[in-house]
């Protein structure tokens, strides 16, 4: 059996997958997960690796090449010429084990990350060794505080290398 990549439809690499799995082959579809800003919360999204590609596992390339072809949401089958382009065990073995270790990856950087409402300890500027809570995340690498000032709410906006979690 080998790998061959297979080339899908714009932003429809999902669908490609449950038609592939559906015929009964063995597809495989490297993801990650990555943290965007979205309606000002940090919400994790799952994106594929490789965007428009998906691997697909075929011990008949000649049989099943017109099946692969005419599934929803492939384009085609990548090619070099007239060549088509297969990939190593070993590297879909990786990817694999790549994608299975993403679920430990993305629950140590969510930690890692302030959160809205948490209490925070500014470290740089004229607020230095100020306690504010975080209300709004502004983008991947600042955040808004509410901090008290001589008795007045005020707020401020600071990326997450110049404050400290409590």
């Amino acid at each position: 059996m080998t790998w061959y990549v297979v080339r899908t439809k714009p932003r429809q690499e999902r669908r490609a997958l449950v038609n592939l799995t559906n015929q009964q082959m063995v597809a495989f579809l490297p993801e990650f997960t990555v943290h965007k800003v979205r309606r000002g919360k940090r919400t994790p999204v799952t994106e594929p690796l490789f965007p428009g590609y998906l691997f697909v596992n075929l011990d008949d390339y000649a049989e099943q090449f017109y099946k692969i072809r005419s599934t929803f949401g492939v384009n085609k089958l990548l090619t070099f010429g007239s060549r088509v382009a297969t990939v190593p065990d070993s590297l879909i073995a990786e990817l694999q084990q790549l994608n299975q270790n993403s679920d430990v990856v993305q629950k140590a950087t969510t930690a890692a990350m302030p959160q809205v409402g948490e209490k925070v300890e500014i470290e740089t500027g004229p607020f230095a060794g100020f306690i504010a809570e975080i209300i709004e995340l502004d983008g991947d690498s600042r955040c808004i505080v509410l901090l008290n000032w001589l008795q007045q709410d005020v707020q401020a906006t600071y990326s997450f290398d110049e404050i400290r979690r409590n």
